[in-house]
């Protein structure tokens, strides 16, 4: 099966895409099992379930949730591991505050918990639903943070500005070994032409190995 999901991720496309979205839960773990006991960093952690997985490989894990409810929900999810470290804020190109915009269904029950996004160019991203969270420089908190094994990113949206910041910064093959991030753009109207951009860029680095397929 996994012969058959590389040859078809070769496929132009949104069926290309699919498979390679297939191969990457296996890549994560192989990327995990390289770095073990390296630090990791998931920006856009939610409640916690990829960090349980990059906690368990050893080292430290640094988790950013920007929305207060859900990152209450992931101290509790963590709270039996005394290497995850819990960053209440969003991660940007600039310190300050920065506006999350929550699903328009969100409640206290945790409805969409997982949509939440600093970029407004987000296809439902309402000012009815938004709060005023903390946001770090996340290029300068990362040179300070490196080395880095793996940096998973799933951030809806915001992860264009970061991620062309960051392929600009000369310091980053020293600083990441691996980077796994969803593009978003299907989801963000006239943002496609900016992914195709972004993943050609992408194709060049050796280190950090970048993978754009995160499901």
């Amino acid at each position: 099966m996994k012969a058959k999901w590389q040859l078809l991720s070769g496929l132009p496309g949104r069926r290309g895409r699919h498979y390679r979205a297939k191969l990457v839960p296996l890549q994560f773990d192989k990327a995990l099992d390289e770095c073990a006991g390296m630090t990791h960093i998931d920006l856009g952690a939610n409640v916690g379930e990829v960090t349980r997985q990059m906690a368990a490989a050893g080292g430290r894990v640094i988790a950013f949730e920007p929305d207060p409810w859900t990152a209450d929900r992931l101290r509790a999810n963590v709270a039996d591991l005394d290497n995850v470290a819990v960053e209440e804020a969003a991660a940007g190109i600039e310190a300050g505050t920065a506006r999350l915009y929550r699903h328009p269904e969100f409640d206290e029950a945790g409805a969409r918990s997982d949509w939440s996004t600093t970029c407004p160019d987000k296809s439902g991203a309402e000012d009815a639903s938004a709060i005023d969270v903390k946001q770090v420089d996340f290029p300068a908190y990362l040179a300070t943070a490196a080395p880095i094994g793996v940096l998973k990113m799933d951030i809806e949206g915001a992860e264009f500005d970061l991620l062309e910041r960051l392929l600009d910064w000369p310091g980053l093959p020293r600083a990441v070994r691996f980077i796994f991030a969803e593009t978003h753009e299907d989801r963000m109207p006239g943002y496609a032409e900016r992914a195709a951009a972004m993943r050609r860029r992408a194709r060049q680095f050796k280190r950090p190995r970048v993978n754009l397929d995160w499901p």
